[in-house]
């Protein structure tokens, strides 16, 4: 028997384990399951008498209570309720309702079935007396009736009252003593009721007793057996997870002579011959190892680059401001990978110099407070790759001839710029600087290029986007300034302010009506409401606008509501929004067709006076045909007099 060198333990387990190797772990994990099993079994062959003796005289009480007590005070409820029955004929007998009282009869002759039956199955003796004297008085009560129907019959009147007085009596007399019997039954019932719960708890406490005493018998085997088990499992389980983690010297405890014992000893003779194969294998694979880690470590970090650059383009991808996408870009390069100091440099107009737009560092801001730029292809790294459009990486800026010492910088060790360039020209320079010396690779490079091509082409777009939307605006602008004036002087043509309708008329306005605060509001672009009061009425202007020009006020007012719901805010919101349009395309094609009917007017005076070729009918035709067109109004040409070739030429 052997002792595995990495299972030390103190010594009330060395104890148990001695205990255990000499009494369970000497038969076989078969025989030691089988035993356990029928100890098992003899436990609960033991306590199921006892269970099922107890339950039977449960259900014995039980039955007892269900078909006796319970039978009985049904009974005697039945016959409570056909002596009152009995009566109630009884009575419908006397006052000649019915011609005989054999309704009465044959309720007194159920009622004494019923005690009958309920005296036959009582196991109370005073219940059964009771039930005896009620019986008695049933039978009288039953004879008097029959006495009343033979007075009645002869025509006796006096012993027709004198029975009828004693059968009320006699009847009441029986009502209360049925009463009483069942009262007295429920209270019987109650008791048993009682007595069954009472004797339910002691079978219950002694069968949890039982399986509890049988619950911990069978627990505690079942644990020693089972511990017989686990153990010697769980010091196989600990040797091979210590072999697992490489621990070539350990062992396995060897005790007793079951299959765990040939199983650990099987073990520890492959831990040794694969401790001895491995001792040779261990430095190769150390080496192996070590190459695989660090070519996994340069993927894992390719791969954690371009996931970077990625996520930075997207990010800045959706910025159109161009300043804040410049910072955007400078801050996010620095934190996701971990620069000292991160510069934009675009390209100024005349692309003599490259100005810096942007910077992370607190030496980068003071550079942008006064304006830092490089000369192109002079001055530093920047001005170098802004002139070539080649990257280039100082990895000891000291060692650099083309490196400039800026002071707002003194802890850069390296340095690398790359062009950004769109459609194959230079834009500007994304510099990056370390404080670490070599902290580029080739790899950087590739990757930052990459990045670089993305940020260029996101300030192209911010860019563009900003020229697009200054277009736009100047577009708008114009197009507003346009339609305001169109409208001032289709406003003065038409000399037509509007149209009100109230009470059922609708009258055209001829000048503007004074509306108070309410058109003020409306000529701002914005809404106004107020409530109705006792002095006024409730007010709702909407402003009708084109092209985001107010052009009028659509006001409605009323003194039926008390204020505006949102739904009529909408109904009038809506209509002034068609109405806008609506106004607009009329008067568009008022303006076309005013310039159709010019073109007209023009077409024919042209047409009527280049038929003549007398100078007076040309001037009279078109001074006539002028006047018709302008509705009467006077017209005159005349000609200019020259005295000269010199007064023309003054």
């Amino acid at each position: 028997m052997g002792t595995g060198t990495t299972l030390k333990a103190g010594r009330p387990q060395e104890m148990a384990n001695q205990v255990f190797d000499r009494l369970l772990r000497q038969m076989p994990v078969r025989r030691r399951i089988i035993g356990g099993f029928l100890l098992i079994l003899v436990i609960a062959g033991s306590v199921s008498p006892t269970i099922l003796l107890s339950f039977n005289s449960l259900v014995q009480q039980l039955e007892q209570f269900t078909n006796v007590d319970v039978k009985i005070e049904r009974l005697l409820l039945l016959t409570s309720r056909q002596v009152t029955t009995s009566q109630l004929n009884l009575t419908r007998y006397i006052q000649d309702y019915v011609p005989s009282p054999y309704e009465a009869l044959d309720d007194v002759e159920q009622a004494l079935q019923n005690l009958n039956e309920a005296q036959a199955i009582s196991t109370n003796s005073d219940q059964t007396e009771t039930i005896t004297l009620i019986i008695r008085s049933l039978e009288e009560y039953q004879q008097l009736i029959s006495n009343l129907q033979k007075a009645r019959t002869s025509g006796n009147d006096d012993e027709a009252t004198r029975l009828q007085s004693g059968l009320q009596k006699l009847g009441n007399d029986i009502s209360m003593r049925l009463e009483l019997v069942v009262n007295n039954n429920v209270k019987l019932v109650a008791t048993t009721n009682e007595k069954v719960l009472s004797d339910a708890r002691q079978s219950l406490d002694l069968g949890l007793v039982i399986i509890t005493v049988s619950f911990i018998l069978g627990v505690t085997f079942s644990a020693l057996i089972s511990l017989s088990i686990t153990r010697p499992l769980a010091e196989l389980r600990t040797g091979t997870e210590a072999f697992q983690k490489g621990d070539m010297s350990s062992t396995i405890r060897t005790a007793g002579a079951d299959e765990f014992t040939v199983f650990a000893q099987i073990l520890n003779s492959l831990t040794k011959q694969i401790r001895e194969l491995v001792s040779g294998l261990e430095t190769r694979v150390a080496e192996r190892t070590a190459d695989l880690a660090s070519a996994n470590r340069q993927n894992e970090k390719r791969a954690n680059d371009l996931k970077t650059v990625s996520d930075v383009a997207r990010a800045v991808s959706t910025e159109t401001n161009l300043e804040k996408l410049l910072m955007l870009i400078t801050d996010l390069v620095s934190e996701r990978f971990g620069f000292y100091h991160v510069g934009v440099f675009l390209l100024d107009e005349a692309s003599n110099f490259a100005v810096l737009r942007a910077a992370n560092s607190p030496g980068g801001r003071k550079m942008l407070e006064r304006g830092h730029r490089l000369e192109i292809g002079q001055v530093g790294i920047v001005g170098k790759v802004a002139s070539t459009g080649q990257p280039r990486i100082a990895l000891n800026v000291g060692e650099d001839v083309a490196y400039f010492n800026n002071p707002d910088l003194p802890e850069t060790r390296s340095e690398m710029a790359l062009p950004m360039t769109v459609a194959n020209k230079i834009i500007g320079v994304l510099d990056v600087q370390s404080t670490k010396s070599s902290a580029f690779t080739n790899e950087d490079i590739s990757t930052l290029y990459i990045l670089a091509d993305q940020v260029g082409i996101a300030i192209e777009n911010a860019r563009l986007y900003k020229t697009t939307r200054l277009a736009l605006e100047q577009t708008e602008f114009a197009y507003r300034q346009y339609v305001q004036n169109e409208w001032m002087r289709f406003s003065r043509e038409e000399k037509l302010s509007g149209y009100q309708y109230a009470d059922g008329n609708c009258t055209p306005l001829e000048v503007p009506l004074d509306l108070g605060e309410a058109a003020q509001v409306a000529a701002e672009g914005s809404i106004y409401q107020s409530n109705a009061t006792s002095g006024s009425s409730a007010q709702l202007a909407i402003p009708v606008k084109l092209r985001d020009e107010v052009i009028g006020t659509l006001h409605v007012s009323s003194r039926l509501r008390p204020r505006w719901t949102d739904d009529d805010i909408d109904i009038v919101e809506s209509v002034a929004e068609h109405l806008a349009l609506a106004i607009e395309n009329a008067r568009l094609f008022q303006v076309s067709a005013n310039g159709a009917a010019r073109e007209r007017i023009v077409s024919d005076i042209s047409s009527k006076i280049s038929g003549n070729i007398r100078i007076d009918n040309i001037l009279r035709t078109a001074a006539q045909e002028l006047s018709q067109a302008l509705n009467g109004s006077e017209v005159l040409i005349q000609l200019t007099k020259r005295e000269s070739a010199a007064e023309v030429q003054e």
